[in-house]
């Protein structure tokens, strides 16, 4: 798993079906899957996966004294291969992203296994944030990680395009396969009356660029509804009250009931400045939302535009234009939604994704009697 992630914390963010979804399927084509979770007990964490897989275990976890130093999470990363007899039991270690996959790496090295390295976004692309020295190690351990890759993941053709080119990988072992939308899930609901104009979904971040669409929603003057939390959603509160607009703030539901929120809106809305492959773009796409993206490389790699949704700058000006457009012709709309749907069947459901992994799997001569570590 992720650096400082674990079963509890999927769960509690109501993302943990929405994750191991795709694991399940995964595990039908390679075998019995096991998890390093960084959660601090054992037996919750057990319990929740295997109420999703009932044949994966988790073959890590944290120490909860470990809680106690300064900067735990981060390195806690490197405890995994101080255990490695745990691991001696697996036969090839996949990752979930770049962050904590230099624990993965390690272990590989270690047992001398074939180590497959996921990136669903480039780490060191969403790091801004963060200080000159911890951008410095984050850069450090994403070229020593990914060189250390015997094949690589990328959820999108920029994503290859950047890794091949930084880290001078060859082009062969980078396979693009999209991140896993479960289409059964996320389907169209029957026809009905929708009661809200605009739904964002997303972390309250500077990266999600929430006042442009609040001041674009302004300007069309219609609703919204803004879906999650982050270290921005008091100021967002602020200034959507100062905006004086039709604007509902809900903190978070369970991910297996957001194929219904979202067919209680007309249109869905992104206006990230930066991204990897937006997994809720995908899943709004899906349900035939007609969707509004930035116009982002990463978006644009996702959406045909006026084709499968609209692409178009970031600005509350052209967001709103294209709120209008949509809302004042309701085919087109329509249109750009069922477009979109074929998108997502064809290149992105679960299934078709879980096996195209499999094959990279089958191409390592992968042995299904021995299990396969996450």
């Amino acid at each position: 798993m992720s650096a400082g992630m674990s079963m509890d914390e999927w769960n509690r963010a109501g993302i943990i079906h929405r994750e191991l979804s795709y694991y399940k399927e995964l595990s039908r084509h390679i075998g019995p899957l096991s998890f390093i979770s960084y959660g601090d007990n054992y037996h919750d964490e057990s319990q929740l996966l295997k109420q999703h897989i009932p044949d994966a275990d988790i073959v890590w976890t944290r120490t909860p004294m470990f809680d106690q130093i300064p900067g735990s999470l981060f390195l806690s990363t490197f405890l995994p291969p101080l255990d490695i007899k745990s691991f001696s039991h697996i036969k090839r270690i996949r990752t979930n992203q770049i962050s904590g996959a230099w624990t993965g790496a390690y272990i590989a090295k270690q047992l001398k296994i074939p180590f497959i390295l996921r990136a669903g976004y480039i780490l060191s692309k969403h790091i801004r944030h963060l200080s000159n020295i911890k951008r410095y190690m984050i850069h450090y351990l994403e070229k020593w990680t990914v060189k250390k890759a015997d094949a690589m993941i990328v959820t999108y053709a920029g994503a290859k395009t950047f890794f091949v080119q930084q880290y001078h990988l060859d082009p062969q072992k980078v396979w693009i396969i999209g991140n896993p939308i479960d289409i059964n899930l996320f389907a169209p609901l029957a026809p009905s009356v929708k009661k809200r104009d605009v739904l964002f979904i997303g972390r309250f971040t500077e990266q999600k660029n929430i006042p442009s669409i609040l001041l674009a929603c302004h300007k069309a003057q219609v609703s919204v509804t803004l879906l999650g939390k982050g270290p921005l959603k008091n100021e967002m509160l602020k200034l959507a009250d100062s905006l004086n607009i039709d604007a509902q703030f809900i903190d978070s539901i369970p991910n297996k009931e957001i194929p219904q929120f979202m067919g209680n809106h007309r249109l869905f809305m992104i206006a990230s400045l930066y991204e990897g492959n937006p997994k809720v773009l995908l899943e709004a796409m899906s349900c035939e939302m007609p969707c509004i993206a930035s116009n982002i490389p990463e978006h644009i790699d996702v959406v045909n535009n006026e084709k499968e949704g609209l692409v178009v700058p970031s600005t509350p000006e052209s967001l709103a234009h294209a709120v209008l457009q949509l809302l004042q012709f309701p085919d087109f709309a329509r249109k750009l939604g069922a477009n979109a749907r074929m998108k997502i069947l064809k290149a992105y459901s679960l299934k078709r994704n879980a096996l195209r992994e499999s094959q990279l799997h089958e191409r390592m001569n992968y042995d299904n009697r021995l299990p396969f570590s996450l």
